[in-house]
């Protein structure tokens, strides 16, 4: 009898914790993977062995004939949208109904993502927003790239071309763009100059690296917990972002904003940017 009521409470739970969660799409009529095909999709991402976008791809591809399918983030009930009429009817027409990012981090477990722009929600979003847009015109950016990001590529250029030489060089394209575009935020977003050709090792590049790597099953899981059982992640104390890289990142902005209001020191850069907006001097352009 014991035994019974073992299996008929692993049934349920089975259900209700695997089955039930991943037929959302299909109670309302909207076509989606069978349940086992989409949980080995979902096993294989888990698993680092595709990646999401892959899933989408294949939603994509095993329904040619609707205008949107269901898939599943472990599940989390995503809408895939096909119809070209249909995404600009939600994206411009029906924009207010649909202006809220899905949560990819709770708050209450990672403090610092849930500050920026795509991890709020509601009025928050609207009024960061507004304050944020007219850092972004096509102005400030073009005089950001030529003032800042142009040295980085002349960085960049020049480390590869040697005068005189003839030679072929070998370069390992994914490394030598990841530290290019490495210094190019660290110029633009932060304030810093390094050179993560020239100094592969500098601490800027070892601490984003450690911040946006996420291989490996533990960080996955890490990322699973604290996404669809944040409390359970509050409990353990499980962050996605170590203290390392909270206090690396915290520390270089403090420092930056401080020393440039010391000496007043101006740099057309995305700091500069968001301290003339906190001051209310930014304005939206008009073309």
């Amino acid at each position: 009898m014991f035994l019974i009521l073992i299996l008929l409470a692993l049934c349920l739970f089975v259900y209700f914790a695997l089955i039930k969660p991943v037929q959302h799409w299909t109670r309302r009529g909207v076509v989606q993977l069978s349940v086992g095909r989409q949980w080995w999709e979902n096993v294989k991402m888990i698993l680092q062995l595709t990646p999401m976008s892959d899933i989408y791809r294949l939603m994509y591809d095993a329904f040619p004939d609707v205008r949107f399918a269901g898939v599943y983030l472990i599940t989390s009930p995503l809408l895939v949208i096909k119809d070209p009429e249909l995404i600009k009817q939600i994206t411009v027409k029906d924009f207010e109904y649909f202006l809220d990012h899905s949560r990819y981090l709770p708050d209450e477990s990672e403090p610092l993502w849930g500050k920026n722009l795509f991890a709020l929600k509601g009025e928050r979003w609207k009024e960061m927003r507004a304050t944020l847009s007219p850092a972004f015109t096509s102005s400030k950016m073009k005089t950001m790239f030529f003032q800042v990001l142009s040295n980085c590529s002349e960085r960049f250029v020049n480390h590869f071309k040697v005068e005189g030489s003839t030679d072929t060089v070998k370069v390992e394209l994914k490394d030598a763009f990841t530290r290019f575009t490495n210094d190019a935020i660290a110029s633009s977003s932060f304030g810093v100059e390094c050179d993560s050709l020239k100094e592969p090792e500098n601490e800027f590049y070892q601490i984003g690296k450690e911040a946006t790597t996420y291989s490996g099953f533990w960080k996955n899981l890490k990322v699973i917990i604290i996404s669809f059982l944040p409390k359970l992640a509050l409990f353990f104390g499980i962050r996605l972002f170590t203290d390392n890289v909270s206090a690396f990142f915290r520390n270089l902005v403090v420092t930056n904003i401080a020393m440039r209001e010391k000496d007043g020191i101006v740099r057309p850069d995305m700091i500069h940017l968001l301290m003339e907006a906190r001051k209310g001097r930014l304005k939206h352009e008009r073309s």
